[in-house]
């Protein structure tokens, strides 16, 4: 979302390796469906790895391991198999968490009164961790495997709308936020955002979806408006949600694994909701049109 100043990061390098970022997910949706999986299944692990280790800090343990490979794997899982393979591949995961940490205590040694604390807060840390990075990620695998049906496009086409709606909302609200933003949205929360910033993309986010709605997913023009409003909605809460989270371990950046952006995470932020709410407005619409 907008910042009023980019202290510390290249505007030039955040275009460059975003360019190439968007570059990479087009060839593979449109390419090779399977390329993009792999993608996708690739920043997770890098995501939930931060994530880890930002938890860490904070005397969170979250088997980083299990987690990154495990979160990976959901991905591929969840294109072939479906919802059923989905839901079940994420419980076995935090399933196969929990019995890690389980183990990494028995090691320790830790005392009977330390351990139960511990698996306690590791647990909820754990199930935290797979809810909030791989499973709503892999909403974007379903979308991707939705087959073309009678009067309705494949899922690749709405997995392009819903990213590079976010794409452009978070771009936009970021280069002109830095110029003319000035009113902080949630200062407490996170005071570089701003309501300049927000307009602006608000703009962005209803021409990116009044140009790919009636033309890739070949439907009305004015249901724009509900793609527009569910993305921008999706990626601020999503956006703002890991400001708390980032403000409450005490860091700026989740890592500096992206040049001019930061971490991974800090570019998941906003299309880790979005992917949830376009696939159920995609069930929505194939269901109700």
């Amino acid at each position: 979302m907008a910042e009023t100043e980019a202290k510390g990061r290249s505007v030039s390098q955040a275009v460059i390796y975003g360019l190439l970022l968007a570059g990479a997910f087009l060839v593979s949706v449109l390419i090779v469906k399977e390329l993009f999986i792999a993608l996708i299944a690739a920043v997770t692990a890098a995501g939930v790895w931060e994530l880890c280790s930002a938890l860490r800090q904070k005397n969170w343990h979250v088997p980083k391991i299990p987690a990154a490979v495990g979160s990976a794997l959901v991905m591929p899982i969840t294109y072939w198999g479906g919802e059923r393979a989905q839901w079940l591949s994420v419980l076995t995961l935090v399933g196969v968490m929990m019995l890690w940490r389980v183990i990494e205590l028995v090691i320790q040694r830790a005392s009977l009164e330390r351990s139960f604390a511990e698996i306690i807060r590791d647990f909820s840390a754990s199930a935290f961790v797979i809810i909030y990075v791989p499973l709503t990620m892999s909403f974007a695998a379903l979308l991707l495997a939705e087959p073309a049906r009678e009067g309705f496009v494949e899922g690749k086409y709405w997995v392009i709308t819903i990213v590079t709606t976010v794409i452009l909302i978070d771009s936009s609200a970021y280069l002109f936020g830095r110029k003319i933003g000035k009113t902080p949205m949630l200062p407490k929360v996170s005071p570089k955002k701003t309501w300049e910033g927000f307009a602006v993309s608000v703009l962005f986010a209803i021409a990116s979806a009044l140009v790919q709605t009636p033309w890739l997913l070949q439907l009305p023009w004015w249901f724009a408006f509900v793609i527009a409003a569910v993305v921008l909605l999706s990626a601020v809460l999503g956006d703002f949600a890991e400001s708390l989270i980032k403000r409450d371990l005490g860091v700026k950046d989740m890592s500096s694994l992206i040049p001019g952006h930061g971490g991974m995470m800090d570019r998941l932020d906003s299309m880790l909701p979005a992917c949830l709410t376009g696939y159920l407005l995609m069930i929505f619409v194939v269901r109700f049109f």
